[in-house]
């Protein structure tokens, strides 16, 4: 008999893009193989769901890379399966600005070494991010990140012109050039607002989240917050045209940033710079307008295409929703995760659970 399968997930701390796919992505496969799910990636919780297991080596499946200790113990207890590397320190803190000393470095570069020869398949989040990191296609399953569509609602249309972006409050990623394609709108849109809904994930994106503030301090139409997740859908529902601000940089144009779901969930039209994978995303599903350019100009025009034409605005949000619901929900893009995890590594499993299926519909 099978030792069953160990799966090291996120518990309910939702505060940022990070958290949200580490919660959501394997919970719909965890069902499926009837695993509890590890509230967190630790050498404690592995060690807890050890000592519940059945008698052998259970497979291992987790939405984080593992530290070196806890990898340690992985590979003596367990057979490593699948791991979620849906970020690239790096290439990440290099598109921030943030520099980072060789020492640090070192350390992230073995810490992904490790886990990607530990385990046998590794989760990303685009194809373009398979280029950026180089990791191998044949061990590679692209899973893209998604939005909670039960709480994450469309609400009734703004009666006023309202911009807004949810995003990590940081330099690099275009904030301030949102804010001056904004200002370029005003004079045409005088009861223009912009809501910029940010989060400081680091102690750095505080200083630079209250340093903001008190750059528009003297600016009262736009309003600098930070919304808990579970009360975004109110916010993004205030929102006319939903923005996603992004300069050119490798690293953009490998990622899909978590907020741009909840937006399509939310049922609102996207402008976004030409970052590779998210513009091609939002072209294939028409839920967005995509900027010639970086600049404040660029931005500003698509933005006030749409601030003018509500019909355009609401066909767009309409599109959006759907592929949010019939694509990107996380409940969808588990069970298709879920579905390729078993293929590769359980093919007997996996073929029954598809001649179940094609049964079950035959005989309705």
């Amino acid at each position: 008999m099978s030792a069953g399968w160990i799966v090291l997930a996120e518990g309910n701390r939702l505060r940022w893009g990070g958290d949200l796919r580490r919660h959501y992505l394997l919970g719909p496969f965890a069902r499926i193989v009837r695993a509890q799910l590890a509230p967190r990636w630790t050498g404690e919780f592995l060690r807890a769901e050890l000592a519940r297991a059945q008698p052998g080596r259970p497979r291992l499946a987790s939405v984080e890379l593992l530290d070196r200790d806890t990898l340690d113990l992985a590979r003596q207890a367990t057979s490593p399966v699948v791991v979620d590397f849906h970020d690239e320190p790096m290439a990440h803190f290099a598109a921030l600005g943030h520099p980072i000393g060789p020492e640090r470095e070192s350390e992230l570069r073995a810490l992904a070494a490790s886990n990607l020869e530990a385990f046998r398949f590794v989760i990303a989040q685009s194809r373009e991010f398979v280029s950026l990191v180089g990791l191998d296609p044949a061990r590679t399953i692209v899973a893209p990140s998604g939005t909670d569509t039960q709480m994450i609602v469309p609400g009734p249309w703004p009666a006023t012109p309202v911009v807004g972006v949810v995003s990590g409050a940081s330099p690099g990623r275009g904030i301030e050039t949102l804010v001056e394609s904004c200002r370029l709108l005003v004079p045409a849109v005088p009861r223009l607002r912009l809501r910029l809904v940010l989060a400081g994930t680091t102690e750095a994106g505080n200083v630079y989240l209250e340093g903001l503030k008190s750059s528009l301090a003297g600016e009262t139409w736009i309003t600098v917050e930070t919304v808990p997740y579970r009360q975004l859908a109110a916010t993004l529902a205030d929102i006319a045209v939903l923005v996603i601000p992004h300069p050119a940089n490798p690293y953009w144009d490998a990622v899909l940033p978590i907020k741009m779901f909840d937006y399509m969930a939310a049922g609102r039209p996207i402008v976004s710079t030409p970052r590779l994978a998210t513009a091609a995303l939002l072209q294939r599903h028409g839920a967005g307008l995509i900027a010639a350019g970086e600049g404040p100009a660029d931005l500003a025009e698509p933005i006030g295409r749409l601030l003018a034409d509500e019909g355009l605005s609401r066909r767009l949000g309409v599109a959006a929703r759907r592929a949010a619901e019939t694509t990107y929900d996380w409940n969808v893009i588990g069970r298709r995760l879920a579905e390729d995890i078993l293929r590769r590594e359980e093919p007997l499993r996996w073929l029954r659970r598809r001649v179940s299926v094609i049964r079950t519909r035959v005989l309705r």
